[in-house]
């Protein structure tokens, strides 16, 4: 699957999960439309760390072990309630990158040559 695909599958799959916790909560602001963005750029980060410039650049940070590692921050960082409002705008964004990195490790699964399991150091 190619960058494009990465970046919108992302961007629509965080903003629609936003525009309906809002509409549940019965408000509406840009939310939806900031983080679809902000995840539609953010899924690029596993290419920045392990460029694609051969077909077997999947290594640790495009590894099962890594989006394990991953899985557990973005749960902590669920269970976090800070009270600040830069510490809010911090674990979002927190949770928006590795939510946008999980995404592209999930649709790096889905091709042939899928994720290792720990890949090279």
């Amino acid at each position: 699957m190619n960058a494009a695909a990465h970046q919108w599958t992302a961007g629509l799959a965080v903003g629609l999960h936003l525009a309906d916790r809002e509409q549940k909560a019965g408000k509406a602001t840009l939310e939806p439309l900031a983080g679809g963005f902000a995840a539609y750029m953010l899924t690029k980060l596993p290419d920045l760390l392990e460029p694609a410039t051969t077909p077997n650049h999947r290594q640790f940070f495009h590894s099962l072990a890594f989006a394990s590692l991953l899985g557990v921050g973005l749960h902590k960082l669920h269970q976090c309630q800070p009270e600040e409002a830069a510490d809010k705008f911090w674990k979002a964004l927190g949770m928006l990158a590795i939510s946008s990195y999980l995404i592209h490790l999930a649709l790096d699964a889905t091709t042939a040559k899928s994720l290792p399991l720990f890949g090279k150091l």
